[in-house]
């Protein structure tokens, strides 16, 4: 049996996929959507957000655009990987506890995906001709 690839659409989101850290990328926006939904929701007990609302939406829009900057320019995951930790950690004093934890969890996971996904190489062929 063949394993091979066939040409598709399936292929090329495969291949997009593959070229960047696409996870870190994922949970760096998802952290950034329940950052603010918390804050949007209230959940009942967080009627009035005051300075920790403002801040839950400020930190959830930076996530969010610190996930797309790492699906769209992969060459920045360091920039946006460092920012991402550092108001991961922000996130918990200023941001209702993180978003309930849950967001500091996924924003957390997502900056140490994004600094440590590195790139696959091509393979090589191997040259034509003759035995060397």
């Amino acid at each position: 049996m063949s394993t091979a690839i066939r040409p598709g659409p399936r292929s090329g989101w495969r291949a997009w996929r593959r070229g960047r850290p696409f996870t870190a990328g994922l949970l760096l926006g998802l952290g950034g959507l329940e950052l603010i939904c918390v804050s949007w929701v209230g959940l009942g007990f967080l009627r009035f957000t005051g300075t920790a609302g403002a801040a839950s939406w400020a930190l959830g829009t930076l996530f969010v655009v610190a996930g797309v900057t790492t699906w769209r320019n992969p060459a920045l995951r360091y920039f946006s990987g460092v920012l991402a930790a550092v108001m991961s950690l922000v996130s918990l004093v200023a941001a209702n506890l993180g978003g309930l934890l849950l967001g500091f969890l996924l924003t957390a996971v997502g900056s140490a995906l994004a600094l440590a996904w590195i790139p696959q190489q091509a393979p090589s062929t191997p040259e034509r001709g003759g035995v060397r």
